[in-house]
């Protein structure tokens, strides 16, 4: 892709937020909610794609790679959407602040659904397909639990549109990202421009609705970066791997696909299924224990560094 540093960096942050979008609402949402426009979608690309963009300056700067850089990257992701483009991280505080950062947007939109995306295509074609049936049948039995929050679902067509239609962007988002292939480190004033903007709107917010629990999300971001740079190398390139089939990124949408064919009928048949508990509690001890894993690493390797040498 022969364009300068700045501009493979802003198609990246695009793309990555084209992907999260699905993950994070879509797949989450399961059905399109009541009045949802192009307008509310597109605004939704640009919150997301604004937060990715902040979530890839960090990755860049510290060098994390790898699932770490899924993980915390994703971390980032879910804070800054939860907490400061909206304020849905401090319902139910504290727990939403594992639910909402940790539990869906890093471990399942980043590390699962990206991470599947991007190493999948490598794999062999069988063990591809009973991951992304493994996808759909979870995110089928997750979608249970709707109707006895939401009351009447809609039907197939439009879950099918929301779900595998909107589900295109994924695969064709992987291959943008697949010209992008390696990017390098653009100038210090593109990085910073995502980073100052959440920064503003959080300030703002915080001006206008005082609380104490917003301080919650500075500290997690401020300690997810830390990691980040604890556990960097400090290279300045962010590689998105080797290029695959057009087909073999298509095959996402078995996934896309299994959701609704299996979700619709299940609202009809189970009246609602309080299936969130269980992906709630699975989720939340695995991304919590995950990031705190992460950061004793953190810590270990700050005073290993620090250690004077023995002769």
């Amino acid at each position: 892709m022969p364009y300068t540093p700045g501009l493979r960096y802003l198609a990246a942050a695009l793309a990555l937020g084209l992907i999260a979008v699905w993950g994070s609402e879509n797949f989450f949402w399961s059905a399109p909610q009541p009045g949802l426009s192009a307008l509310d979608l597109a605004l939704t690309w640009a919150a997301y794609a604004v937060c990715a963009a902040a979530a890839l300056s960090a990755v860049l700067i510290t060098g994390i790679a790898g699932w770490k850089a899924l993980f915390l990257g994703g971390a980032l992701l879910g804070w800054l959407t939860e907490g400061v483009i909206v304020s849905t991280a401090y319902d139910n505080f504290p727990i939403n602040l594992v639910w909402t950062g940790l539990s869906w947007h890093a471990l399942i939109t980043s590390l699962s659904i990206l991470g599947l995306c991007r190493a999948g295509v490598h794999w062999p074609v069988g063990r591809q397909i009973a991951a992304l049936v493994a996808l759909g049948l979870g995110g089928a039995y997750f979608a249970q639990f709707w109707p006895l929050e939401r009351g009447t679902m809609p039907g197939f067509g439009p879950v099918l549109f929301y779900i595998a239609g909107l589900g295109l962007v994924v695969p064709l988002a992987n291959l943008v990202l697949d010209r992008i292939a390696q990017l390098a480190l653009p100038p210090p004033w593109v990085l910073a421009i995502a980073p100052l903007c959440l920064l503003l709107l959080g300030i703002l917010q915080a001006a206008y609705h005082p609380d104490p629990r917003r301080l919650s999300i500075p500290v997690l971001l401020g300690l997810t970066v830390w990691i980040m740079q604890r556990l960097g190398s400090g290279r300045s390139a962010l590689a998105f791997g080797a290029p695959a089939p057009v087909w073999r990124h298509a095959l996402f949408l078995l996934a896309a696909l299994i959701v609704p064919l299996l979700a619709v009928p299940g609202w009809h048949l189970l009246q609602g299924y309080p299936a969130n508990w269980p992906v709630l509690v699975i989720s939340s001890v695995l991304s919590l224990g995950l990031w705190l894993w992460l950061l004793v690493q953190a810590f270990r390797r700050k005073s290993a560094q620090t250690q004077p040498a023995t002769r």
